[in-house]
């Protein structure tokens, strides 16, 4: 399967220009349906494994081989929005709460720039803001929260565009982090990343951000390079 860039919320620039063009990678595509499944054998030739939310949750199998390649010193990638179908950001929870990181629903917030950014680290090396729209953010929380490195934050999440709904504001307890952008490493090479929005990497124009908008090209670039080398 290839994304042939026929619509503007596709990702072929992203493909083509930042992962093909700039970093040198080889891209596959797929799509994850009820009857194609993640295995060991499906995951053992990649670098990274880009899970950009499903149209249906994880089941076991799949929660342990993606945990099974990641121990390993697989590097994987997890994102989520409301586009890809109701619900779809529940996907990758099964995989994530391990960790104890829950992917928020899409807020269906207005495009907004992400601002509070630690620039120290490699995937935010000259990115002073980059831009979502409709946020799937991650609550991390108190007692995990040292196993994770927060890289971003939609703040305040009052403010329009970070804004969360009732539900998710019930979730959130002392202590908790909401982030937009965050990493973790293992000790055998193994790097696991979230971020808040697929919008930073459109194509555009179009609905929602795009990924010449801000330094959304800079964060994509570096994000993929840390997570590949």
């Amino acid at each position: 399967m290839r994304d042939d860039g026929s619509k503007p919320e596709s990702f072929s620039r992203l493909r083509a220009e930042v992962l093909e063009g700039d970093l040198k990678l080889s891209v596959d595509e797929y799509i994850l349906t009820a009857n194609a499944a993640i295995t060991p054998a499906l995951l053992s030739p990649y670098t990274l494994v880009v899970l950009g939310s499903n149209g249906r949750l994880l089941d076991a199998g799949e929660v342990a081989a993606l945990t099974e390649y990641y121990n390993a010193g697989g590097r994987i990638l997890v994102y989520a929005d409301f586009q890809y179908g109701p619900d779809n950001w529940a996907s990758d929870n099964s995989f994530l709460k391990q960790f104890g990181i829950e992917v928020f629903p899409d807020n269906f917030q207005p495009a907004t720039q992400i601002t509070d950014i630690v620039t120290s680290h490699p995937i935010m090396q000259g990115v002073a803001s980059f831009a979502t729209e409709g946020s799937s953010q991650f609550l991390i929380k108190a007692a995990r929260l040292s196993e994770q490195q927060v890289l971003a934050k939609c703040s305040p999440l009052e403010r329009s565009g970070c804004a969360l709904q009732p539900a998710e504001q019930a979730k959130i307890q002392p202590g908790d982090v909401v982030a937009c952008t965050w990493v973790r490493e293992n000790a055998r090479g193994g790097k696991l990343a979230g971020t808040c929005d697929r919008n930073t990497f459109h194509n555009g124009p179009g609905p929602g951000t795009d990924i010449d908008e801000f330094d959304n090209r800079a964060y994509a670039r570096n994000l993929f390079r840390w997570l590949t080398q």
